[in-house]
């Protein structure tokens, strides 16, 4: 039953995934398997788990393609990274604390359900901590997965239609390394790297190891030898995996759930336009990011999918992964400390 139900689930999300690919849409293949999966998945009263191998599997492969936009230049260019990183983090968190008030006086929830909720980190890793604080995991999970598809299926295009002409760099034909491999054996490498970094990390219980470990690996890879490489065509079916995970979690059961937190998840989406967009004023303003950069770090989305998005749109994907690296760290760490005070 499972495993039918994982080939009939990608094969949804695999024709929604290059639909709207086909179609020029930005991170189609990620959109289009996310609304494909998520339509499929709605036909099953309850559906069965996303297996956890899969899902970390996708990860590291995720960070593989990432991974490989790290050079040399990027190292020096990160170490000016230190302010952005700082002023992300505060504000992030003073605007997490403001609608979590907001969502308090304003819906049913309670104080530390609303305070996770609002939180821009991830779905299941603040649901789990979240029961620790006597906040209902239930309407966490469900207002982060409301956030995590929000940002993917919203933020991607109009950010896109909005940004400069010059906040794109548009690569020069076949300066990407990683798309022009040279040789199976420099695939092999990059793969094995990536899964020693990704098996690293998770041994080692770093939040979101399996991606971090293995962007790590593969940017170190790339930075000392510059032979980090994966297949071209490994790009639109690592969207359309990660969009097939993220829309496995909506079930008929999420739709019946979700009437009662219609308040709180339009709530949810303004804070997430203040949070990208004061946020990526500020970046823009006090850091000179340019604007492409400041508002795909300030959207709160996973790392995989704002690295791949920024990365086939041809923005500083660096910089993104390094701030949202930061968002996750400092979200997950942070976080359950200022509930502690709090509570």
């Amino acid at each position: 039953m499972t495993l039918l139900y994982l080939i009939l689930l990608h094969i949804a999300g695999g024709a929604g995934g290059f639909l709207l690919k086909r179609l020029r849409i930005p991170a189609g293949a990620l959109i289009g398997s996310l609304l494909a999966a998520m339509l499929f998945n709605t036909l099953y009263s309850v559906a069965p788990a996303y297996p956890k191998e899969l899902r970390l599997v996708i990860q590291i492969i995720s960070g593989m393609v990432i991974g490989t936009r790290f050079t040399q230049s990027d190292i020096k260019m990160l170490k000016t990274m230190v302010k952005p990183v700082i002023i992300l983090v505060i504000m992030l968190l003073a605007i997490n604390m403001a609608f979590a008030y907001l969502m308090e006086m304003c819906t049913s929830l309670s104080f530390m359900t609303s305070f996770f909720a609002c939180a821009p980190g991830g779905v299941s890793d603040l649901a789990l901590v979240a029961t620790d604080f006597g906040a209902t995991m239930e309407h966490v999970a469900l207002l982060q997965l409301f956030r995590l598809i929000s940002v993917i299926i919203i933020f991607p295009p109009m950010i896109r239609k909005i940004l400069p002409h010059t906040d794109v760099q548009i690569q020069p034909k076949g300066a990407v390394k990683s798309t022009k491999p040279s040789s199976l054996k420099g695939y092999l490498l990059s793969l094995a790297t990536a899964f020693a970094g990704g098996g690293a990390f998770l041994l080692l219980q770093i939040p979101a190891g399996a991606i971090l470990g293995s962007i790590f690996a593969i940017a170190l890879l790339n930075i000392v030898t510059d032979k980090a490489a994966y297949p071209k065509p490994i790009k639109p079916w690592v969207q359309i995996f990660a969009g097939c995970y993220i829309g496995s979690k909506v079930t008929f059961q999420t739709i019946m759930e979700g009437k009662i937190l219609l308040l709180p998840a339009l709530i949810l989406m303004v804070e997430l336009f203040v949070m990208a967009f004061l946020t990526a004023f500020v970046l823009h303003k006090v850091c000179r990011l340019n604007w492409g950069t400041a508002l795909f770090s300030a959207t709160p989305g996973g790392i995989a999918e704002m690295g791949l998005i920024s990365d086939e749109l041809g923005l500083e994907t660096p910089k993104i992964v390094l701030m949202h690296t930061f968002r996750i760290l400092a979200v997950l760490g942070v976080l359950p400390l200022i509930a502690q005070f709090l509570g």
